[in-house]
């Protein structure tokens, strides 16, 4: 089974100038097996009917049917197209194999579902049998793919007729020894969880002037990695406590071969470390008021209250592709991968300029052994 090294080379040949990196740690305290499983994980889809799509905007929508040069293939096909050769081909004569986890709301039933009904089979239907989505639904599910429960799709245990293969649903999943756990990650959103379902699902149906949301993700440089210490340098010297430092990562960094990945990771912070942070109470708690942070307090304190010892927590829900280092213990590293969303932009870094651009989000995560990586698959044309 692919470890991340074949994977990239097998990404690069799916995706020939169009493989960003978006995140990668690598550490043995991490504790994680070395299985031979290689580990995708999915985040938001926001799968929707065409024609509740005529509601929103036209940017606005699920990004992997969109078609990327050179060839001008589907994002999520061709990502299938790998998996499916991965499956089929590389398989393992010692154990492993591959996993692959969905993290919620690929179904959106909340806007999928009209005013007064109650049943969420019919929305589960109509999204189900989308023409433009009903054959990339029924490859993921030969996947055997492993579906948690997001805010948006929560009936989904319960939408599946009878009649029709059941899908593999849970709230949370662990995996790789118990030692990586999964979820959707609303459950650490306090206004999700302050507000009853129906209530959420109807003020969302009335937006429907809804833009595709524009997402900091990626790597941080030496200067935004400076500034942000120079802050909490500050701080700790007597500088106003509301004070906060600018956590804005420069973007997704493009990767054609070797080089490329080696240059990345000698001029940027391929994670942020987030064990330095105030989590005081108070004007003083940086995970309350910098953007950038958010949940990552939440998803720690949860751990440290749940009966097995995770060494990684996987989540979606923000759409917004974060690799998260904290220390729950001096020699323990704790990690929140978020894997972002296929829906809405997101920023990459433009080769061979200071510059970036906010491209249709497509992000994935991978893990294998001791070590995690996100990717986001296409940037500009």
């Amino acid at each position: 089974m692919p470890d991340h090294r074949i994977f990239l080379r097998r990404l690069w040949e799916a995706f020939p100038g169009q493989v960003y990196l978006a995140g990668k740690y690598a550490d043995t305290n991490l504790g994680l097996p070395e299985d031979n499983v290689l580990r995708i994980f999915l985040p938001d889809f926001h799968w929707l009917s065409s024609k509740t799509l005529e509601r929103y905007p036209k940017d606005y929508g699920f990004n992997g049917n969109l078609q990327l040069p050179p060839g001008n293939k589907p994002i999520f096909g061709t990502l299938l197209d790998l998996l499916e050769d991965i499956r089929d081909q590389d398989i393992p004569t010692d154990g492993g194999g591959l996993e692959v986890f969905q993290l919620g709301d690929a179904y959106d039933l909340w806007r999928e579902m009209a005013p007064g009904e109650k049943d969420a089979r019919n929305a589960y239907l109509r999204i189900r049998k989308e023409p433009t989505l009903e054959k990339l639904i029924d490859r993921l599910d030969s996947l055997s793919v492993m579906h948690a429960l997001g805010n948006h799709d929560h009936w989904l245990d319960k939408a599946v007729p009878p009649e029709m293969p059941a899908l593999r649903v849970q709230s949370e999943w662990s995996t790789a020894g118990d030692r990586i756990i999964l979820t959707h990650g609303h459950e650490y959103d306090t206004l999700e969880m302050g507000l009853p379902d129906d209530i959420q699902a109807a003020a969302v149906r009335l937006w429907t002037n809804l833009k595709a949301g524009k997402h900091s993700i990626g790597l941080f440089s030496k200067k935004a990695k400076n500034s942000i210490l120079m802050v909490l340098r500050l701080r700790s010297k007597g500088l106003r406590k509301d004070f906060y430092p600018t956590v804005e990562p420069d973007g997704a960094y493009l990767i054609e071969n070797d080089e490329d990945l080696a240059s990345c990771e000698k001029y940027y912070d391929t994670f942020l470390d987030v064990s330095g942070f105030s989590r005081a109470p108070g004007s003083s708690n940086d995970f309350a008021h910098i953007d950038y942070l958010r949940y990552a307090d939440e998803i720690a304190a949860a751990e440290l209250n749940h009966p097995q010892d995770h060494s990684v927590h996987v989540i979606g829900h923000t759409h917004r592709a974060r690799l998260l280092v904290d220390r729950i213990a001096p020699d323990r590293p704790f990690v929140t991968l978020d894997c972002g969303g296929w829906i809405g932009l997101s920023k990459v870094l433009l080769k061979g300029k200071w510059e970036a651009a906010y491209v249709p989000s497509a992000q994935i995560g991978a893990q294998s052994g001791n070590e995690l990586r996100l990717y986001q698959l296409g940037g500009v044309g």
